[in-house]
């Protein structure tokens, strides 16, 4: 995998990733569901660690 600002091709890592999640191996959480409007509450529930998985935002067209 690559960590940010990291400039070469991610497709394999993210296939491996996609593999543990499929087969079990990788859960894949998500603690907090919202729109993107309410990116600042997502980042502060974040920051403060009262997410205990991912946090997801929505963005619709």
């Amino acid at each position: 995998m690559s960590t940010f600002g990291d400039v070469h091709e991610v497709g394999p890592g993210l296939a491996t990733l996609l593999h543990f999640v499929a087969t079990g191996r990788l859960r894949h959480e998500v603690d907090v569901r919202a729109p993107w409007e309410c990116v600042s509450d997502a980042a502060r529930a974040l920051l403060d660690r009262r997410v205990a998985g991912k946090a997801v935002l929505d963005v619709t067209p």
